[in-house]
């Protein structure tokens, strides 16, 4: 084993079993918010509206979600009539996502995987991929995730990323005043 794959299996390793023992924890704080109970019926919940553009024509379409987490954007897509794939690293994220799925009436598959091995899926098995949040931060070869994404994408399939730095949630919410107001770490 060289040394950049042991570095990404030892990182990775650890991911996962952080998300695992967050998985709970997480699981609570997406039911305070309850948006995961609306944004089946209301996209605009999850996705901002130039995203909601290219999401016009999903209905009918095989979309992989790629980190998952809490699974709002999954049941955002199932809701306008994608086939939707959720891939989380962790099994228990993905646990509570599939009772939710259930709850809602949602047909969705739920895999365990981690986003730079997607070897279960096929080479261009899906129309649509789709990840955001802020899933790049905790992958230590990007190179190899958007390699798998790419890879499981149909030729002319959509590729989007929704991403953005952690950094953006330490500021306070005001019209008027920019301020600091949670801890970054």
């Amino acid at each position: 084993m060289n040394f950049q794959k042991m570095e990404t299996t030892t990182i990775h390793d650890a991911n996962k079993t952080r998300w695992e023992a967050a998985a709970d924890n997480w699981a609570e704080n997406a039911n305070s918010r309850g948006k995961w109970k609306k944004c089946h019926e209301d996209p605009a919940i999850v996705f901002i509206d130039k995203t909601l553009h290219y999401l016009k024509d999903v209905a009918g379409k095989r979309v992989a979600v790629l980190g998952s987490g809490d699974n709002e954007a999954v049941f955002a897509l199932a809701g306008m009539g994608a086939k939707v794939t959720s891939v989380d690293i962790s099994q228990r994220q993905l646990d509570h996502a599939a009772k939710r799925a259930m709850d809602l009436g949602l047909e969705i598959k739920f895999i365990q995987h981690d986003v730079i091995d997607l070897s279960s899926l096929e080479d261009e098995e899906f129309d649509m991929v789709y990840t955001g949040g802020h899933v790049s931060v905790w992958v230590a070869d990007l190179q190899k995730y958007y390699s798998e994404a790419s890879r499981i994408l149909k030729s002319g399939g959509l590729f989007i990323i929704e991403e953005y730095h952690p950094f953006r949630r330490v500021w306070g919410v005001s019209e008027t005043n920019l301020s600091v107001d949670y801890n970054y770490f």
